[in-house]
């Protein structure tokens, strides 16, 4: 039993020190690619995080959303399209959310980099994915 927790604590471990790996990378390829100044680095992330955070929450309510459909059959046809409704109407929310996060850029970067953002974002996540493939 010690060695089943020893082990589960070391996997949580790896984890979590991945994740941080992952986050320390994103931190420093954006600031890079971006050349965002040292003074500009603190209103950047905590925007990000803040975008971030509500984005999470967005797709947690989602997730929440598609698995009560899941048990359609004990819905009405009114009540099932009120929830794909809600879902459509988050999946907005959640563009909004990304709009307004690159106008804000804009005054705390500048257009071009503001722009540049959503690119450099892509490649970073694409990057990411190929490398827990491996």
């Amino acid at each position: 039993m010690k060695l089943l927790v020893a082990v589960f604590s070391f996997l949580c471990t790896s984890v979590l020190f991945s994740q941080g790996n992952i986050d320390s990378l994103h931190f420093n390829y954006l600031n890079t690619s971006l050349s965002i100044t040292d003074t500009e680095q603190s209103l950047f992330w905590d925007r990000y995080e803040e975008m971030e955070q509500q984005k999470t929450e967005m797709i947690t309510i989602q997730r929440e959303m598609k698995k009560s459909l899941m048990y359609a059959f004990a819905k009405s046809d009114d009540a099932i399209k009120s929830i794909i409704q809600q879902i459509a109407e988050l999946d907005l929310s959640k563009v909004r959310l990304k709009r307004d996060f690159i106008i804000d850029c804009v005054d705390i970067l500048d257009a071009e980099r503001a722009i540049k953002f959503s690119i450099y974002e892509k490649k970073f996540k694409k990057m990411a994915k190929v490398d827990n493939s491996k």
